[in-house]
């Protein structure tokens, strides 16, 4: 057996929706799908570590929100790999959390996604890419995007991936009011008639030209989101007050993002907003296609 190559230092991106549009249910529990998601400039920091037999999970940040134990997806993630791999375990992770937690911005399927790659490469990747993806589905509906790398547009329940990175890069202020709001609980409440249910859209044409975001900022759970988050609500106040060019909740929120004009109009705007309510985590930040 190959010995493994420890430590690795990993990033794992957060990502906004820029487009979510739920097409059905399914009877295992998960919602059908149309989305097209980006990664952005904001990502936990990963080590991976040889450790005693086992497998050991240690989180700085996160707010105490985050387990330690074998309900954290890294960890499960790291559990699959070895178990796919037929390795006997013995690994310490460390995850300094940067994203915010039931936040809509897919941190704890990104932490999974860089452990399977993480050790897959540290192992000699002993597993294949669709090894890989088919582990990360079993962990999340979020997990292939993050493995697969890259703005996608997504069908079915997140695992039908298509790279789309042709987006412009702009500017956003990304806005956390700290009320954590749960995806199964936002999905729960779900009424179809919030949205449009059975319609599907055509999605963005793969083009050379940089594709502008704002026309496609849609998400059939943001309604939801608000009835039961005020918070979504007097944030996305806040952000068009401050001029932003387009405002929309990431996944199933509660945080929110304002698309600007340019870096200075953003940082400006996150400024501002940081000053007027101390209790928001407010980022200016990028899309990183």
């Amino acid at each position: 057996m190959k010995k493994p190559v420890l430590p690795q230092i990993l990033h794992a991106p957060a990502k906004v929706n820029l487009f979510l549009r739920i097409t059905g249910s399914r009877p295992d529990g998960y919602h059908e799908l149309q989305s097209l998601m980006c990664p952005i400039d904001l990502q936990d920091t990963i080590e991976l570590g040889a450790g005693e037999e086992g497998i050991r999970v240690r989180v700085e940040g996160g707010g105490g929100q985050v387990p330690e134990t074998e309900e954290n997806l890294a960890f499960r993630a790291a559990r699959a790999f070895f178990r796919a791999a037929e390795i006997l375990p013995a690994l310490d992770i460390r995850i300094e959390k940067k994203i915010p937690v039931a936040a809509g911005l897919g941190g704890g399927s990104s932490d999974a996604a860089a452990v399977l790659k993480g050790l897959n490469q540290a192992h000699g990747e002993p597993l294949s890419q669709q090894t890989l993806l088919d582990l990360g589905l079993g962990l999340g509906a979020d997990v292939p995007f993050f493995l697969s790398e890259g703005a996608a547009w997504a069908e079915g329940i997140g695992e039908r991936l298509e790279r789309f990175r042709n987006i412009f890069p702009l500017p956003l202020v990304l806005v956390n009011p700290g009320v954590p709001l749960r995806t199964a609980e936002v999905y729960k409440n779900l009424k179809w008639g919030l949205t449009k249910e059975g319609i599907k859209t055509k999605k963005p044409h793969f083009e050379e030209a940089l594709m502008d975001p704002l026309p496609w900022l849609f998400n059939d759970l943001e309604p939801v989101a608000m009835s039961m988050c005020a918070e979504v609500g007097q944030v996305r106040q806040a952000l068009e007050g401050f001029g932003a060019l387009g405002v929309l909740m990431s996944g199933s929120g509660p945080t929110v993002f304002g698309f600007f004009s340019g870096t200075e109009e953003a940082s400006k705007a996150a400024f501002f907003l940081s000053e007027r309510h101390p209790a928001w985590l407010v980022l200016a930040t990028r899309l990183v296609p």
